[in-house]
């Protein structure tokens, strides 16, 4: 109001405006509601039918206040009963539905009645509102499942698919059975996950009815997600069961099983599996590639035997060496170490076989690595920097590397140089400098305002800037689309005042949000990852790390976990550019435009 003008009243709809002087924003007003504490209860209950769903709203605020006090006029009731009963508009029926909810004048049997009711929003919020208090009667349960079966509207599967969590167990699982069976809801955005959420947790109290309903559904997401929750947990007798008998989603079951083996070392197979793989190897192509992946997971050495070479094979697809090449990997197969020396020629394989370095702890092996180092393209260069600061043998090296010049400081990113902190320890600050969190240093901060001027500005190379970006940033930030995603998107961020700038450099750990917090996590075999932690179960944690989407950890492999108050960008990041390079940096992050 501080900002319209006077009021202007439309003498078509009889409505009253403000208008802004420059026409921009157009406020509506009905100064005959103003103080709604004056009005009656009759008049309140009225407001139902505004056009101000302001008005409507704040007036069921204050019919609620005065019910709570016994304050309220016995008409209401009937008011907004006949309403919701009478009134052609599906959003004033609602209005006046959620009235009587407030007002505590709507009973069970009023809501199971709406459940028939010809409008799904109706039967929506009848659904939400007998789960309010998470307890449903037997009543309103029968007719959920009834409807979860019948109902064409998903609008009304939605809800009930959100009532899952708020009932028993068993009614839940019927529930889900019943929503499970719509095939029309397989594409649907949000029914499969919403169903999923409600059934997740029951999967691992009865695993073998859980594959039962994974083995029907026609919603092929609902198949994935209960197989691969039945990894989880430990049922993987009853998975292979069900591959064995249940042939019409084996496709889709095997692909959530194998899904949630993977980053697995610690599961053996059950013995039905190795008759069940028999089988497998002779049906269709996609049922016979699936069983040998989840083979190899096992550990079998025969299925080992034919990844290594699957990987030496350079007539087969690209693709498939790769995926070899991780198979081997995740297994940490010995057999594997003496082929990446070689692979590390491979231009096709290269970036692969430098990630599965940081799987061996093997001095030569990372001797190799920085060796080569030079030869390889940023991109590479940057694999290997990650690889190189895995281990504490591979991150002294990298550490001796830089102490002799041979790698140059200004490519190690803000990310690496925290983690060869932690994994090289006092060594690698008596080479870098301090990077350990210190106060704010004021004298700092007064330094790089004095290089950071305008002046400075117009003479800097933003393509130069951008070029540093990407080696010191772009690993974690993204900005304009491009970059990691361990840290925050810049992109939209207050980069024009370098004021803002500095702090954000200076001091990175002074204001962080929890999800971006550093998450170091060191296994029983010595390598250590630095990232965000992105989900967890009981058996594993999955993190975001830099230069990878994900990587799965089994608990039972870590030593250590620890989640720090810092940020994974250090303090001291430009300290290793030139005042020119530094200002060439700022006014790239500075642009507004890509």
């Amino acid at each position: 109001a501080d900002i319209c003008g006077p009021t202007v009243r439309n003498s078509d709809t009889g409505r009253n405006f403000r208008i802004s002087p420059d026409k921009s924003i157009a406020i509506y007003c009905d100064w005959r509601y103003t103080d709604l504490s004056k009005l009656s209860d009759i008049g309140l209950a009225k407001l139902q039918t505004s056009a101000s769903n302001w008005h409507a709203r704040r007036s069921r605020v204050h019919l609620q206040g005065h019910d709570s006090r016994g304050k309220n006029d016995p008409a209401i009731q009937k008011t907004m009963q006949e309403l919701c009963l009478n009134e052609q508009n599906t959003a004033i029926r609602l209005r006046a539905l959620w009235t009587l909810h407030v007002i505590n004048a709507l009973g069970e049997a009023d809501l199971v009645k709406a459940l028939d009711d010809k409008e799904p929003y109706i039967r929506g919020w009848a659904i939400q509102l007998l789960c309010e208090d998470k307890h449903p009667s037997a009543a309103a349960t029968a007719r959920f499942i009834t409807l979860a079966g019948a109902d064409a509207s998903p609008v009304v599967r939605l809800y009930l698919a959100s009532a899952l969590q708020r009932m028993n167990k068993k009614a839940a699982w019927k529930l889900a059975e019943a929503l499970g069976k719509h095939g029309e809801d397989a594409e649907d955005h949000n029914l499969p996950k919403m169903i999923w959420y409600g059934l997740e947790p029951l999967v691992a109290e009865d695993p073998a009815l859980a594959l039962r309903m994974a083995a029907e559904t026609p919603v092929p997401v609902l198949a994935q997600f209960i197989a691969r929750r039945a990894v989880d947990a430990g049922a993987l007798a009853a998975l292979v069961d069900i591959i064995q008998t249940n042939p019409k989603n084996r496709v889709l079951i095997m692909e959530g099983m194998l899904n949630g083996m993977e980053g697995r070392t610690d599961i053996k197979p059950p013995a039905a599996w190795k008759s069940v793989y028999a089988s497998l190897k002779a049906a269709d192509v996609k049922s016979a590639q699936l069983a040998a992946d989840i083979t190899t997971l096992f550990g079998d050495t025969e299925a080992a035997q034919k990844a290594l070479a699957d990987l030496k094979n350079s007539s087969i697809p690209l693709e498939q060496r790769k995926k070899a090449l991780q198979i081997l990997t995740a297994q940490q197969r010995k057999e594997l170490l003496k082929e990446l020396p070689a692979l590390l020629d491979d231009p096709q394989l290269r970036t692969d076989a430098i990630r599965s370095v940081a799987a061996f702890n093997d001095n030569a092996l990372g001797q190799t690595l920085l060796a080569k180092y030079p030869a390889l393209s940023a991109g590479d260069k940057a694999v290997a920097i990650q690889t190189l600061c895995s281990r504490p043998s591979y991150g002294w090296a990298l550490t001796q590397a830089l102490k002799t010049e041979k790698i140059s400081k200004k490519e190690i990113p803000a990310s690496a140089a925290r983690q060869l902190r932690r994994v090289v320890g006092s060594g690698f600050v008596e080479v870098w400098g301090p990077i350990d969190d210190a106060p704010r240093n004021e004298a700092e901060f007064a330094r790089y305002r004095k290089i950071l001027n305008d002046d400075a500005f117009k003479k800097a190379d933003v393509a130069k800037g951008k070029v540093l970006f990407q080696k010191t940033c772009a690993t974690c930030h993204k900005m304009y689309g491009e970059g990691g995603i361990i840290g925050p998107d810049i992109t939209g961020s207050n980069r024009s005042d370098p004021n803002y700038l500095l702090m954000n450099i200076l001091t990175p750990s002074d204001e962080i949000q929890d999800s971006y917090k550093l998450v170091v996590v060191t296994t029983r075999d010595g390598r250590t990852y630095s990232g965000n932690l992105i989900a967890e179960n009981q058996r594993q944690i999955t993190m975001r790390v830099v230069g990878q989407d994900a990587v799965t950890i089994n608990k039972s492999s870590i030593q250590s976990r620890e989640v720090t108050p810092d940020s994974m960008m250090p303090q001291g990041l430009i300290s290793q550019l030139s005042d020119q390079e530094v200002n060439d940096l700022v006014a790239y992050l500075r642009t507004a435009t890509k």
